[in-house]
């Protein structure tokens, strides 16, 4: 039988490598089809809670206008202290992390302006403390004390432009003759992805603790501190400012009915996102992309064996091998959806790394040169495995990496002579 030419088997090789490609790039198409999945479900179970407001309401006539209006007073001290353990949902093989928080709010009202509304209208209704939140999900909230008595909190926050909430209605408070209310209460909100509060006070604080290991700090205002690590996070937040300005948005949003101009104020708001750890979806596709590296590392080791050991591996024998390597992704997404991404990624590895030492150990005519091929092929898994877990150097160790590998094939290859490889004979 005529031996194939050095030339022509490298050119089969690559193309072999190329037609590979064909299978990896179906296989990637439905790692992204099951991305999207996850991405419908995550849109479909998460409540990003926002904008918590805290306005007490006094409505009143303009006797000079003859106009019902209302007077809106924002705290001058506004404390938030929030704890936000996490919980994981299911839908299928899609999961989502949702919290549900527990908050404990205090702060205090200066009223004079209300004192002052006699002199140029007339006092009309109750006054009612009013508490508005984006999202109401799982809101549960029952009572707020006011200067020391228990007042039962209702549906709704009676604002025009974010209706979801509680509110108090104060009574017999009499605002005309008291500078100052003091309150304090409690209230749990559902949510997922985002939770956020507004600084609605002279002077807001908030401290948020929970058990999720990655959250992102957003908005013009950051926290003071904060404390990262993998049991969770605490942050603390401080803000001293006039609240004139959203005092204005506010009532622009109410006399207007128009949102947008409560929600313009988010960037001012203490924002917490809980960012999604890297998935099993983003790690396959990862490890897909390094697909070209780990059939081009098996190639050529199997390729080094056979100029090496004078062996003669068909290309057939190359494809079939390429064939197994390209199934791993396949296992590695299908596994990763029912036992988690690293020990998919363990099975995955063992299996085919197994598979292909058997039949190299036939191929390459001896089982002590099958088990080194398939050491070999062993540390290619492993090195690529290190490069996903370690994204941020992954550069810097798959560049040094490739140079200690190129160095080896250099050293064995130093007195091989290559131009005795290109003769084509009849010899077996």
């Amino acid at each position: 039988m005529k031996k194939i030419g050095l030339g022509i088997k490298i050119g089969l090789l690559l193309l072999i490598t190329v037609v590979l490609q064909l299978p990896i790039s179906l296989i990637k198409n439905i790692v992204a089809e099951r991305q999207d999945n996850q991405t419908q479900v995550t849109q479909q179970l998460s409540k990003n809670v926002g904008g918590e407001q805290l306005i007490l309401v006094q409505p009143y006539q303009n006797t000079a206008k003859g106009a019902v209006l209302k007077e809106y007073i924002l705290p001058t001290e506004l404390q938030f202290t929030s704890d936000l353990p996490t919980t994981t949902l299911k839908r299928g093989i899609y999961t989502l992390e949702k919290f549900t928080s527990a908050n404990a709010v205090q702060g205090s009202f200066n009223t004079s302006a209300i004192a002052q509304l006699s002199k140029n209208g007339k006092i009309l209704g109750t006054p009612y403390l009013s508490m508005a939140v984006k999202e109401a999900s799982g809101l549960e909230a029952k009572t707020v004390k006011i200067n020391g008595t228990n007042l039962s909190l209702d549906a709704g926050s009676l604002l025009e432009s974010m209706s979801s909430g509680r509110h108090a209605k104060l009574g017999e408070l009499d605002l005309t003759n008291q500078t100052s209310v003091n309150f304090a209460f409690e209230f749990k909100l559902n949510g997922s992805t985002k939770i956020a509060y507004l600084p609605l006070g002279e002077h807001s604080t908030l401290q948020l603790k929970s058990n999720w290991a990655s959250p992102k700090f957003t908005g013009e205002q950051l926290p003071v501190s904060r404390d990262i690590n993998a049991q969770g996070f605490s942050a603390n937040w401080e803000s001293n400012q006039p609240n004139a300005t959203i005092k204005q948005a506010i009532i622009n949003a109410e006399s207007e009915k128009n949102p947008e101009s409560i929600q313009a104020m988010s960037n001012a708001a203490f924002s917490t996102e809980l960012l999604q750890t890297v998935d099993q979806y983003q790690l396959t596709e990862r490890t897909v992309k390094y697909s070209i590296l780990l059939i081009g590392m098996t190639f050529l080791t199997f390729f080094l064996f056979e100029v090496l050991r004078d062996l003669r591996v068909h290309p057939i024998q190359y494809a079939l091998v390429g064939v197994a390597l390209s199934i791993f992704y396949l296992l590695l997404l299908a596994l990763s959806e029912k036992v988690g991404f690293n020990w998919a990624y363990a099975i995955a590895s063992t299996a085919c790394v197994g598979q292909i030492t058997f039949y190299v150990s036939h191929v390459l005519h001896s089982v002590k040169r099958g088990a080194g091929f398939g050491a070999l092929l062993s540390a290619i898994y492993l090195a690529i495995f290190g490069l996903l877990q370690a994204e941020e150097m992954a550069l810097l160790i798959g560049s040094v990496s490739l140079f200690i590998v190129m160095s080896a094939i250099m050293i064995a290859t130093r007195r091989l002579n290559w131009y005795a490889l290109t003769d084509v004979n009849d010899n077996p």
